[in-house]
């Protein structure tokens, strides 16, 4: 059964509060969290209710905003106002990286996500960390992410692309 998208919206805004809120200790270690997971990703499992089913995407989740929360940064990484396609055309994801993205599955596109985040972290952390998260929860729905790096890249503003 998938969650709503405001359950994932709800749970993708928290972690990322969490780790703005984490000591420096904290969160390098969900920075190099592997399958056992982290003391942080553990309470945020219990607090939000995540079931075990959802614990690997919830998990990969948790890792790639951690790669985005620099020890020094007390705030979150989440900024609504930029999403995740136009941030990676931001800090300059090639069209053919960002095509291999799309159309990887499974670790082949947890791989090319995180070399995405890294780049995006480099350039200035901040993303709609919703996007992310449905990024990582439904790989198969690629449109929004690819609607918003070619509106970035072709320099198109979104209200330019509807039928009049």
């Amino acid at each position: 059964m998938s969650q709503p998208e405001s359950e994932i919206a709800r749970r993708a805004v928290a972690i990322a509060a969490a780790l703005a809120a984490a000591d420096p200790g904290e969160k390098a270690d969900a920075r190099r969290m592997g399958p056992g997971g982290s003391a942080l990703f553990w309470r945020q499992v219990t607090r939000l209710g995540i079931s075990p089913s959802q614990e690997a995407p919830w998990r990969a989740y948790t890792r790639l905003v951690a790669l985005m929360t620099p020890a020094s940064r007390d705030r979150s990484v989440h900024d609504a106002e930029r999403p995740l396609g136009a941030a990676m055309a931001e800090a300059g994801l090639s069209e053919q990286r960002f095509a291999r993205l799309l159309a990887a599955r499974g670790p082949a596109r947890e791989d090319a996500l995180e070399r995405a985040i890294r780049m995006i972290a480099r350039k200035a952390p901040g993303v709609d960390v919703r996007e992310l998260a449905q990024a990582i929860l439904w790989p198969a729905d690629t449109g929004h992410l690819a609607r918003r790096y070619y509106e970035k890249t072709d320099h198109v503003k979104p209200e330019d692309t509807q039928d009049a």
